[in-house]
């Protein structure tokens, strides 16, 4: 009776085992969550980080008198930081797929902010204004997408 028991405790202590392992091996395989989830993860980022950006900047603009032209400069400079971070997110620790991750977190992020900003101004979108903002968002996307994917090949 006493030797079943050992072999039942010993039995269960290698499944214990073999389910760890198995646990293990399950998360390190979900870490690259592919590219949806990563992009998904980059426009996030971005977001968040353009929606902390423009409440500073309009705390700022309280106390500061700016031009129309200093304005629209500096909400491209949010925009294109805003890529930056959310391919650099999208990225993780993967140096494949920096050009696609990074056109990808561009093209919905600013879709995301055109979308944003036609439901909060309730205006119909124009088409060649936000044509010129959806390239923008593609072409700096993809070329932090590169630079980054180019750095951590190094």
């Amino acid at each position: 009776m006493e030797s079943n028991a050992r072999e039942f405790l010993t039995g269960r202590d290698r499944g214990m085992d073999s389910f760890r392992r198995s646990v293990r091996r399950s998360v390190r395989r979900g870490r690259g969550k592919g590219l949806l989830g990563a992009v998904l993860k980059g426009v996030l980022v971005g977001a968040s980080i353009t929606v902390i950006s423009v409440a500073l900047f309009a705390l700022i603009l309280n106390w500061w008198d700016a031009s129309d032209r200093a304005i629209t400069a500096i909400n491209q400079v949010v925009k294109f930081v805003s890529i930056l971070a959310g391919v650099a997110a999208a990225m993780g620790g993967e140096a494949q797929g920096g050009t696609m991750r990074g056109i990808c977190v561009g093209l919905l992020y600013m879709a995301l902010g055109i979308i944003c900003y036609c439901l909060l101004m309730g205006k119909n979108p124009e088409f060649s204004g936000y044509m010129a903002d959806l390239g923008m968002g593609i072409a700096s996307g993809g070329l932090f997408g590169m630079i980054l994917a180019s750095r951590k090949n190094t």
